[in-house]
């Protein structure tokens, strides 16, 4: 008989996710949302000789609290050894006298990773299967979907994608991406930077002597040696966790293995944050092959689609990595995938045989659980409510329109100027009025789920506010997005890798290669002044025609009037153009405003001593006419 495991628990949404986990992991799941009622199930299953494995209790209960029942358990016959699972959504960690006198198994605040509590179920309940090792071949289940599911589960753990001697490790935190290595030399860090000639093979071996000798990683041999620049080093390493996981998702054969393990565990690792959907995309970009992926989508063409949650969040770095793509927005209202080919550019495709591989465009029948489509008035045509309920119903309804774009801020209702006490008041104020207490004995229809969902909302924002580094984050997004600037963490620093690759290649000389670089990095980010200016000089020195450069650069200026780059390229411009009168006013004045500009110095000091005739065709014309 398959061992069974007591929910306390009174929110209906929750009560369902942890039987689904409880599933999961071999155990059958009795519910109830009383604590009373769960004294009187545990003391006749035990009576019945059959007692619970275990209980999942939440502590905010209508009829006798969770403090209450772990008390009474615990002095009971039934509940001496009962392990007992607390988990809270008001609570970020448990009153110590509480803790000390029924000593919990586990204790989770919400939100927590469904993958923690599948752990803790597997320890503490005596089940005997466990939640079955994620592992398969790569035929069956390609990286994509794999890497997506951690996504939505939240995991944290190591997934190991293998075929023969290649080994690809990627390490997840929350169901992110936090870094990934692998055994093949092309993917290590190092490999890259030496083909972009920025460090030199001999010191590269250094390194690599360091880290054998040590017995440490070779990124910390790589710095310890100062082979590698701070921000240089992390870069590489951003790189080198893209390079590996979009290398991964490429596999057709081979096998895969996540091992779930606790944060602690990954916490040692690099923390290069990426999310897994932004990596999808970027393999599809680096990988995709329309020839190949045409014929895959053709087998599934009566496949029906519709966006997923996750891609509704990522909107963002899709478009900026398939800028004016046409897949997502006829991936709606369950077309099939034989009418969206119809629809998309042949360049597209392997975009859309991505998104259907991972899992982010799905078939009503593989929709993630627990996304059910968003409630409506019409749900509950034909039912009848009382007053007090039509009046809890409308102002439920309301307030989900109200705070459907809100910010953290506006959720609790606190300006951002806020102290910590004046969130935590905000937060407890907010949480009584969406708790199931406020609406006990009431029946919301479909508005039930709308007040579970606020209640989530409002316990996220106190997670974020109340946290001194996490607040800071979200400040640094709110005020970028107010201005208008892109907010998409990863897609700002992939711009960042982009351009200082570009950068490389300028410098050797290589002006049509960097040329585009630059412009795949302003793709990510446009708001960075410095990408222009070096767009526009890469176009100048492939072309030697300036009037193709000189909006380019002009609008860097624009953008950052002190930029530096900007005012000597202008300057070499103007040069160029035989307008070197010009090119002096323009680095007489970028001195005036700043004194210590050493590069602006030396150009003025070189057009000053160079003859007339010589300055009139310009440095760079002359340059290029060698």
């Amino acid at each position: 008989m398959a061992l069974t495991v007591l929910i306390v628990e009174d929110e209906q949404s929750a009560s369902r996710l942890l039987s689904g986990i409880a599933a999961e992991v071999g155990l059958s799941a009795r519910t109830t949302a009383s604590g009373k009622e769960a004294q009187e199930l545990c003391s006749n299953a035990a009576a019945s000789g059959q007692p619970f494995s275990a209980v999942i209790l939440d502590l905010v209960l209508a009829e006798l609290d969770g403090f209450q029942f772990g008390t009474a358990a615990r002095a009971a016959s039934w509940g001496a050894r009962l392990p007992i699972i607390v988990i809270s959504g008001i609570y970020k960690k448990l009153p110590e006298e509480f803790a000390s006198r029924i000593q919990p198994a586990a204790f989770f605040a919400k939100p927590f990773e469904p993958a923690a509590l599948r752990a803790a179920l597997s320890k503490h309940s005596g089940a005997e299967a466990a939640a079955p090792p994620l592992e398969g071949p790569l035929s069956q289940r390609p990286t994509a979907a794999v890497m997506v599911q951690l996504l939505r589960e939240k995991a944290t753990g190591i997934l190991t994608v293998a075929h023969d001697t290649s080994k690809r490790v990627i390490t997840f935190q929350q169901g992110m991406v936090r870094f990934a290595q692998s055994n093949v030399r092309a993917e290590t860090i190092g490999a890259a930077q030496i083909a972009a000639g920025l460090i030199k093979q001999t010191s590269f071996d250094r390194a690599v002597a360091v880290a054998k000798q040590q017995n440490i990683a070779l990124h910390e041999a790589l710095a310890a040696a100062r082979v590698l620049t701070p921000e240089q080093l992390r870069v590489a390493l951003k790189q080198q966790t893209s390079d590996v996981c979009v290398a991964a998702l490429g596999m057709l054969v081979g096998t895969y293995r996540f091992e779930q393990k606790p944060v602690e565990a990954v916490s040692g690792v690099p923390d290069m944050r990426t999310s897994p959907v932004a990596l999808v995309l970027e393999a599809a970009k680096r990988l995709g092959n329309p020839a190949a992926a045409k014929p895959w989508l053709e087998d599934r063409a009566s496949e029906k689609l519709n966006r997923s949650p996750e891609v509704e969040r990522e909107m963002f770095a899709l478009k900026a990595f398939w800028p004016g793509e046409a897949v997502t927005p006829v991936a709606t209202g369950g077309r099939s995938i034989g009418e969206i080919l119809a629809r998309v550019k042949p360049a597209e495709l392997p975009l859309l045989q991505y998104l259907c591989m991972g899992g982010l465009l799905t078939t009503p029948s593989s929709a993630p659980k627990g996304q059910a489509p968003a409630p409506t008035v019409d749900d509950d045509k034909g039912k009848t409510f009382t007053a007090q309920e039509q009046a809890a119903r409308a102002a439920l309804f309301a307030e989900r329109d109200r705070l459907k774009v809100s910010s953290q801020y506006q959720i609790l209702g606190v300006p951002q100027t806020a102290s910590a006490a004046d969130v935590k008041a905000a937060w407890l104020a907010a949480a009584k009025r969406f708790h199931s207490d406020a609406f006990s004995g009431l029946d919301l229809g479909s508005a039930r789920r709308i007040a579970e969902d606020l209640f989530t909302r409002v316990n996220e924002a106190n997670s974020v506010l109340s946290d001194a580094n996490r607040r800071a984050e979200y400040d640094v997004y709110v005020d970028r997005k107010e201005k208008g600037l892109p907010t998409d963490v990863g897609a700002i620093l992939r711009a960042e890798g982009v351009f200082q690759r570009g950068e490389i290649l300028f410098k050797s000389g290589r002006w049509e290669d960097a040329e585009g670089q630059f412009r795949e990095a302003i793709s990510l980010n446009h708001t960075e002044a410095e990408f222009h200016a070096f767009l526009g000089m890469a176009m100048f020195r492939r072309s030697g025609k300036p009037e193709e450069a000189l909006p380019h650069v002009q609008k860097a200026l624009e953008m950052e009037p002190r930029l530096q780059s900007g005012t000597i390229f202008l300057s070499q411009i103007y040069q160029a153009q035989g307008e070197v009168e010009r090119a002096k006013s323009l680095l007489r004045k970028a001195i005036e405003r700043d004194p210590d500009f050493a590069e602006a110095k030396d150009e003025l000091r070189r057009l000053r001593s160079q003859p007339a005739e010589q300055a009139k065709g310009g440095f760079l014309s002359r340059l290029l006419k060698k």
